[in-house]
């Protein structure tokens, strides 16, 4: 068999091959009698079929397997004796017998690249400390706590002012038309009732809540919109809205003091004790937050001194994973259809990006990883379900299990070793 290579730029390979004549009769005697063990024809008992006839009847079929196994040979020739590491399937561009038999292929392949090994030790990344938690960090936090225990009280009869709570009956026009007509995808743009604001100058609508204040309950007081030209609602842009506007009730928000009933209560536990573990977190999250910092400064430094070419399959895959991440990040916050198509562009470019730095890491970790030894262990990964399981609140065993039937195993190795690798270079990197 002869085996000829063609670069193609960057990781693309063009594979020639011939496959002479006695070799292609072989392959095809051994096609035909597994066609003739399972050949069904009228006249004979399954597998006693002549030959011949055999051929004659599946010629078609006979001669598509053919061309596959002696692809499949063509190219598994080709890996060995050329040491290819194929990245992706292969793509037949020639696959032809000729006249005395032999069979010429052509085979369009992607491989790893190759790139010299940079020095995994003595990386530079910035000194950096995590901020220590203060009194001021637990006050904070403990605030935040009981946010989510805050009541209403109502406000005796007063003029709005900011920072009121306002629950307000609103029915709003455009050009003379109900804005529900012009919009009827608008919600609560176009009406409400009994409608909870916030009094601040910047909530909801542009110039909205200002013309609020100073109306008392019960007042009924016409508001002019000035809708943006970016306005999410196409009908509106760039339109003036009218609305008629009822004030219903104004409301104070009080918020509990956290104390030591407070912590009981909700907490079961003494106020000290809160504030120990507050501390005890913001410092792992702090911890945790400056080892990203410095996992994506090494990082950096290491895809800054490898020059690598990139196998387009995986960029390309690599690219449509981070834009469906992105598209599913943005529409859980609440980012439209309409306003991710305007943005398109930026998230495919953001993408692109990306998916060139993940591919080419991928590859240097797992290089550094062998030429240091680094390797994950089976209880390293059991440990790893197993805090899985526990943030998740699921048993471990029937987490484990699950993973296992999704196939997921083994792409949470490749984290962990990559985890493993990323902290050996921080472990032996240079910090200024």
């Amino acid at each position: 068999m002869k085996i000829s290579l063609e670069n193609m730029g960057g990781c693309r390979r063009r594979v020639k091959g011939e496959i002479p004549s006695d070799q292609v009769r072989k392959k095809e005697e051994g096609v035909l009698l597994s066609f003739q063990k399972s050949a069904r024809l009228p006249g004979f008992r399954p597998g006693h079929a002549p030959l011949e006839m055999v051929r004659r009847r599946y010629a078609n079929d006979i001669e598509k397997e053919l061309r596959e196994n002696l692809l499949r040979d063509g190219l598994r020739h080709a890996v060995e004796t050329e040491k290819l590491h194929l990245v992706d399937d292969p793509a037949v561009e020639e696959a032809n017998f000729e006249k005395d038999k032999k069979f010429k292929f052509i085979l369009r392949v992607d491989l790893a690249p190759e790139f010299k090994l940079p020095a995994s030790k003595g990386l530079k990344i910035p000194k950096k400390s995590p901020e220590a938690v203060t009194d001021i960090d637990i006050a904070s936090a403990l605030a935040r706590l009981a946010e989510p225990m805050a009541h209403f009280h109502t406000l005796p009869p007063r003029p709005a002012q900011e920072g009121d709570f306002a629950i307000v009956d609103f029915e709003g026009t455009c050009g003379g038309k109900k804005i529900l007509e012009l919009a009827p995808d608008s919600g609560q743009v176009a009406e409400a009732k009994k409608l909870w604001l916030w009094l601040k100058p910047d909530a909801f609508l542009p110039g909205f809540v200002p013309a609020l204040f100073g109306m008392n309950p019960g007042e009924t007081r016409p508001v002019e919109v000035k809708f943006p030209a970016d306005f999410p609602q196409a009908p509106l842009r760039g339109q003036t809205g009218r609305y008629q506007v009822t004030l219903q009730e104004l409301k104070e928000r009080h918020v509990p003091e956290v104390d030591e009933a407070f912590s009981q209560e909700n907490y079961k536990m003494p106020k000290a004790e809160l504030e120990s573990r507050i501390r005890e977190d913001l410092t792992a999250s702090r911890l945790s937050s400056a080892r990203s910092e410095d996992a994506r400064a090494v990082t950096l430094a290491l895809l800054s001194s490898t020059k690598m070419d990139v196998p387009e399959p995986l960029l390309d895959e690599e690219r449509r994973r981070l834009v469906a991440r992105l598209v599913e990040e943005n529409q859980r916050r609440g980012v439209s259809n309409e306003e991710l198509i305007k943005h398109k562009d930026e998230i495919l470019k953001t993408a692109g990006q990306n998916a060139e730095e993940n591919v080419k890491l991928s590859f240097l970790l797992r290089r550094i990883a062998e030429a240091e030894g680094i390797k994950v262990e089976d209880k390293e990964v059991l440990q790893e379900i197993t805090v899985l399981a526990a943030q998740s609140g699921q048993d471990p065993r029937l987490f484990a299990k699950r993973l296992h039937k999704s196939e997921v195993l083994p792409s949470l190795a490749d984290t962990l070793l990559r985890r493993k690798t990323v902290d050996f270079l921080l472990q032996h990197a240079v910090r200024s």
